[in-house]
Parts: structure tokens; sequence; C-alpha cells
């Protein structure tokens, strides 16, 4: 996402943009796959030498779950702020800063539900869909 420093109104500016994951070196990554575009959202203000940005993601994303290996979706949603400093006509490129607030928000752990019973440890049997034999 570019934002024009020059073409800041005083009263702020919306941006929106669509960005496939791809771009951001976000499909090399094993614990989120994101299935649709990042939908991002961004409200500029610039005050003298800065420029403070809202922004939201929001996107689908297909999750494993570490306890059962089971794939789920659920939405991937972020709100955070950016400040930065900035000279006159300069370009501003969000890219990495987008791409590192997602990373920093990807799940410790991953379970598809609170009570996920996980594998069993000898026979590998998802215990959410029926019990094993093992016992």
């Amino acid at each position: 996402m570019k934002i024009y420093v020059d073409k800041i109104p005083e009263g702020g500016l919306e941006l929106s943009e669509k960005i496939e994951p791809g771009l951001l070196s976000l499909d090399e990554q094993t614990v989120v796959n994101f299935i649709k575009p990042i939908d991002v959202k961004a409200h500029v203000i610039k005050a003298g030498a800065e420029i403070f940005v809202d922004v939201l993601l929001e996107t689908s994303a297909e999750y494993t779950c570490a306890k059962c290996l089971s794939k789920f979706e659920d939405i991937f949603r972020k709100r955070f702020d950016i400040v930065r400093e900035v000279r006159p006509a300069e370009i501003v490129e969000l890219d990495d800063e987008i791409r590192q607030e997602i990373i920093l928000d990807y799940p410790m752990k991953i379970i598809c539900k609170a009570e996920c019973k996980g594998l069993c440890p000898n026979c590998g049997q998802n215990l959410n869909i029926g019990e094993c034999e093992c016992r």
C-alpha cells in the first residue's frame, strides 16, 4: 500500500486495497494459509512532518489444528496504527509493516475448538470424530 504524502488532504485520507498474500511473502508460511486476498483499509492523517495511519486488515484464512491436525477456516482480522516521519512529496510504502503485523498476530497454538480431543497417541484416530480401538 502506497501513500503519497503530498496528496493527503487536511481532513485525512481513506485508502482501500486488496493485497495478495504472495506479494507480502505470506504464501510461504505454514502456520496460516490465506485463502483470499487481504482487504486493507487505512485512514491517514498528516500532522506536521508525521503521518498517522490507522490500518484494518481482514481476510479468510485456513488453519491446521495443533491437536487433531484438522483444517478449518476462520476470519483473520487485525487493527493497528503506524506513525512515520515523512518529507513533502515522499511516497510511503506500508507493505513491510503490514507483513510484520500479520506475522506478529499469528497464534502461538492453533486449536480448532476449545473442546478438541486431539489424536489417539497410539493409532492416530481423530478423537473428535470417534473413539479408537486402542484401549
